[in-house]
């Protein structure tokens, strides 16, 4: 559908005369100058100041008074230019194009607005939806991160979608779209909300799509390097010069329990969920880095500047409840070397954990490199108590007194004694050293295997 809304026909509808006719369409006002970078279909309600170049891509000006200047660039350019009286009040007139050109119900002036958006790039998409609806914006990346805003929004946003008091959060692809205003404002702009919403979700996927064929490549090389069937040199053609500081991770979405075809179909989705998002942190952080998949977790290497504060932002950016486990910090092409680090490190992070190999203690290092067979043994041998003398045990070693485990298990103190006995008969006596050194090996054995 074309657009009414061109230069000559705006200015006439508001009982102007146009002092330079124009046929361009006009999509959505700028009241005031404002440092946009995209103004193709623009009606500007001011004075620029300094060299009018850059506006050579709007529809046109409104002004209270003539202005050479303006109006031999107009001409020259393709621009309209219109006067409006001096004595009309600014608010009004800009009330007056509000209603005229966001008008959010069926009809010509919509069809523009929405012919905008899916021509605008996603920064001044904000800034024109902010226009048309009259609310406050913000694009929000999955691990909270604000990717763009326009109007006065708050410092805290909401995590999920849906509404709430004051907001409306929608899904945006990779992130939320929200909204800030009343309920009834809200309701109102419902409509082009959710086509800016899809159309961020469309991009967004486009964009998804883009990078996972740029992921390809460098997948097959770090799957290559894992295996020791690459040189590390070829790091380099990705952007890892020598001497550059980089960590490999392995993450793992949360359990998905079941052994049929269905369960099979739902890991497999979450792997994909988990490359797709941990591909979007990456390559929002603008670092080099490559990604690959294996079995159902998926590995990464990218160049550090925070080494522990980009891994958890990392996770952060995945499904609630991933684990996740990095490797120290390596300048070379170890990288077989910090993969068998992340591993250890992943078996001992908890859901919703990020764990430094280097943070590891030293119980936990040596534990993680025996088999989870040895380990079950382990705690077989050393800990052959009942699970509720076993969560004694747990407790007394946690706290260190008596009393303190007592009220931990929300018992007397003189029952959680009685326990104690019954444990020492079977393991031995627990003032001795060797016998505690078992215990706190059998325990942190058995925390490993619960993960």
């Amino acid at each position: 559908m074309e657009n009414a809304n061109t230069f000559t026909q705006l200015a006439e509808d508001l009982g102007l005369t146009a002092l330079v006719p124009s046929e361009r369409p006009v999509l959505y006002l700028v009241p005031t100058p404002r440092p946009l970078s995209f103004l193709e279909g623009a009606l500007l309600l001011f004075r620029p100041e300094g060299g009018l170049y850059r506006y050579r891509t709007a529809s046109g000006f409104l002004l209270p008074e003539p202005d050479l200047e303006v109006e031999a660039f107009a001409r020259k350019e393709g621009l309209g230019l219109a006067l409006y009286p001096p004595w009309l009040k600014r608010e009004a007139l800009e009330e007056a194009l509000a209603l005229r050109l966001f008008t959010l119900g069926p009809g010509l002036a919509l069809a523009g607005v929405l012919d905008l958006l899916l021509r605008l790039p996603e920064k001044p998409l904000l800034e024109v939806l902010h226009q048309a609806t009259g609310l406050p914006l913000a694009h929000l990346a999955p691990w909270g991160e604000v990717l763009g805003f326009a109007g006065a929004v708050p410092a805290h946003h909401p995590k999920e979608a849906g509404l709430g008091e004051g907001y409306w959060a929608l899904e945006a692809g990779e992130g939320l779209l929200v909204a800030y205003g009343t309920e009834e404002a809200l309701r109102r702009a419902r409509g082009l909300l959710e086509v800016a919403a899809r159309l961020l979700k469309v991009r967004s996927l486009e964009k998804s799509l883009e990078r996972m064929r740029e992921e390809s490549l460098g997948g097959a090389l770090l799957e290559a390097l894992i295996l020791g069937e690459a040189d590390p040199g070829r790091l380099f053609a990705f952007g890892f010069a020598e001497g550059v500081e980089w960590v490999l991770a392995l993450v793992e979405p949360p359990e998905v329990p079941g052994r049929h075809r269905l369960a099979e179909e739902r890991r497999r989705e979450a792997t994909l969920e988990l490359r797709r998002r941990a591909g979007a942190y990456l390559d929002r952080l603008g670092v080099p880095y490559l990604l690959a998949g294996r079995g159902n977790r998926v590995v990464a290497i990218w160049q550090v500047h925070s080494p522990r504060k980009e891994a958890e932002a990392l996770l952060k950016a995945l499904p609630p409840g991933s684990r996740l486990g990095y490797s120290a910090v390596h300048t070379g092409g170890e990288v077989q070397e910090a993969y068998r680090e992340a591993l250890i490190a992943l078996k001992a992070a908890r859901p919703g954990e990020a764990l430094s190999f280097a943070g590891l203690d030293p119980v936990a290092f040596v534990l993680l490199q025996q088999s989870p067979e040895d380990l079950k043994a382990l705690v077989e041998r050393y800990l052959p108590l009942s699970p509720k003398l076993l969560k004694t045990l747990e407790a007394y070693m946690a706290a260190g007194r008596v009393e303190e485990a007592a009220e931990r298990l929300h018992v007397h103190p003189n029952t959680l004694r009685y326990r104690l006995k019954r444990i020492e008969a079977v393991i031995g006596p627990l003032s001795q050293p060797e016998v505690l050194a078992r215990v706190h090996l059998a325990l942190r054995a058995r925390e490993l295997l619960l993960g």
